[in-house]
């Protein structure tokens, strides 16, 4: 008995030395396989394999003091790659670790990298609170490179969030430590961004120094990226504030021949749309359509690349999931003899894995080929409106003047004025579609910003109420209207008044003779709740299922033979969307709509 002990032990110690043997060549595998992912800069296969050391630190007692910070490296390659799930359950389980000296500073880094996941993925409030977690950390730990960044990023948050205001308050705030401790590079971002805050609050006389610090640094660094885009902001100043063109335009030459020089691609796209625009401005119509253009161009170059890495990354996966599964394979011939058991549970982990990345990468490609397709309909939908909807009431147009200026002399009066009448109509539907097509276009390429402001809706809305009057009697539909005497709101002007005239004309244009249509605004707690309703045509379930799709939407008469694009309703959910709140839909075929929102009150 005393042998078999003594044996046993001796069995366990080998067998303890041989694992730690295998862990550490399975740690050096993994480590050339961090290298080399490194050269290749694939930030996929970088998160992979930190992935695979930090799940053997966790199994191998040797190595638990590597754990915390191979699990910290996983969490933040994996949120750089695109798979934020996967790096905010690395970095929650990092933060989960019980508390040492070694632990502590990669802890801050987690809720740091938490907060930049969450920036990636637009969640601003859970991204403010983990940068403010990680700003005390470091706070704690006297990080003032940590501090500085914590800083910076939560300055990068208010802005997003359009606290233009705050923002600016908390990078002057960071600049202060940023010039203590000499970083440059960050530094030149910071007065870029505050310039950034000063031209969305249109304070064009405060922005300009910020943006000529910014470049000043950026040159003297050789920080090419905030040099183009610094040249960039100073072109628009001095096209928005100063209409001053000669000085506009050389500065965006010199953006655009940095950013091509560099391969800086989507600063180089931005550098097309603003040279088109001051273009535009001094009428250059023909220069100004060409960088458009090469804006567009280079857009879906972008994108198309965007999306064959998407591929690429997938294809990768798989190929490195096939290569661990061959070396798994192989460590399981070699230990063959061990035990039976262990073969029979390894075929069957190896088997398992196999079959979910198999569904993971089936999903992953469906899903992919899905989004494609719908981006592919969008953009064919959005240019059959601009060929058809836009060139056919035109061509109409030009074929009645001719019909005008050639035979003037065979119409009456009356007939004259009829035709004055229908082309009027036409060109009126045709500014409707344009301004449509502009604000969409504008949404989609996040060019229109929400800029909130204090104001009463009722009284916002009343040119609007006349104006939608007007177009009611011409159908002889009754027109009610219930609004308090005021309502007070925080909202954009534009984006309200544009979403709600789309509503009450869609609903004149669906509603015919002797109907009515109906404008109520009332009280509902903290809440307006804003209705238009009518009793028009309505809606089948099909319709309203395809309502807001714009690679679905289809031309529909009005019940005057009125014409459209159902671009205005997709419009109208978008802006008012900015607001926080959600358009909702109820409809009746043959019976009416009703349309309605709610937006917050400001008490």
């Amino acid at each position: 008995m005393k042998h078999y002990i003594i044996l046993s032990v001796l069995f366990f110690l080998c067998l303890t030395t041989h694992a730690a043997n295998d862990a550490q060549q399975q740690l050096k595998y993994y480590q050339a396989q961090v290298d080399s992912a490194e050269q290749e800069m694939n930030m996929t296969k970088m998160a992979s394999a930190y992935g695979k050391i930090a799940e053997l630190c966790r199994e191998t007692p040797e190595l638990q003091d590597k754990f915390a910070e191979n699990l910290y490296q996983y969490g933040m390659w994996s949120s750089y790659a695109g798979d934020y799930q996967i790096a905010i359950h690395a970095l929650v389980e990092l933060l989960e670790i019980p508390d040492n000296p070694d632990n502590k500073k990669f802890k801050a880094r987690a809720y740091m990298q938490l907060g930049t996941t969450y920036f990636f993925m637009e969640r601003w409030d859970d991204a403010l609170v983990h940068y403010q977690k990680a700003l005390s950390m470091a706070t704690e730990l006297d990080d003032k490179n940590g501090i500085s960044i914590a800083e910076n990023n939560i300055g990068n948050v208010y802005q997003k969030k359009g606290n233009y205001q705050q923002a600016i308050e908390q990078y002057q705030h960071s600049l202060r430590l940023q010039e203590e401790i000499e970083d440059r590079e960050t530094i030149c971002n910071t007065y870029y961004n505050i310039g950034t805050c000063y031209r969305e609050l249109a304070q064009y006389e405060k922005c300009l120094p910020f943006f000529n610090k910014a470049l000043e640094i950026a040159k003297a660094i050789g920080y090419v990226e905030i040099q183009s885009l610094s040249f960039i902001e100073l072109a628009l100043y001095y096209t928005e504030a100063k209409r001053e063109f000669h000085e506009a335009e050389w500065r965006i030459i010199e953006a655009e021949q940095l950013a091509e020089n560099a391969g800086l691609n989507q600063v180089l796209k931005e550098a097309y749309l603003v040279r088109s625009t001051i273009e535009e401005e001094q009428g250059n119509f023909t220069l100004a359509l060409d960088y458009y253009k090469k804006y567009k161009q280079l857009s879906d170059t972008l994108f198309n690349e965007h999306s064959v890495d998407k591929l690429r990354e997938y294809e990768v996966r798989y190929q490195t999931q096939e290569k661990e599964l061959e070396i798994v394979r192989q460590q399981t011939e070699i230990n063959r003899q061990r035990t039976l058991h262990n073969i029979y549970i390894g075929v069957l982990v190896v088997a398992g894995l196999l079959l979910m990345m198999l569904i993971s990468i089936a999903r992953l490609r469906t899903k992919r080929n899905r989004e494609l397709k719908e981006i592919n309909a969008t953009k064919d939908k959005f240019f059959s409106i601009i060929s058809h909807d836009l060139k056919n009431p035109a061509i109409a147009q030009r074929n009645a003047l001719q019909q005008l200026v050639e035979k003037e002399d065979l119409f009456d009066a009356e007939t004259m004025s009829q035709y004055h009448a229908e082309l009027l109509k036409s060109a009126d539907y045709q500014v409707g579609l344009l301004y449509n097509l502009l604000n969409w276009a504008q949404v989609q390429t996040g060019r229109m910003p929400y800029k909130p402001n204090i104001l009463d809706i009722v009284e916002v809305l009343r040119p609007e109420i006349a104006m939608i009057q007007k177009m009611a009697e011409v159908k002889n539909i009754g027109f009610n209207v219930q609004l308090p005497d005021n309502a007070i709101i925080t909202g954009d002007r534009n984006m309200l008044t544009t979403a709600i005239r789309n509503l009450l004309t869609n609903a004149v244009k669906f509603t015919g003779k002797d109907g009515t249509i109906t404008l109520d605004i009332s009280r509902a707690g903290k809440v307006y709740v804003i209705s238009i309703s009518d009793t028009g045509v309505g809606m089948s379930a099909g319709q309203l299922q395809s309502l807001f799709r714009i690679d679905k939407q289809q031309s529909k008469a009005g019940t005057a033979g009125e014409q459209g694009s159902g671009l205005g309703l997709i419009v109208s959910k978008e802006f008012i969307e900015k607001h926080g709140s959600t358009l909702h839909i109820e409809s009746v075929e043959g019976e009416g709509s009703r349309f309605w929102f709610e937006i917050s009150v400001n008490d």
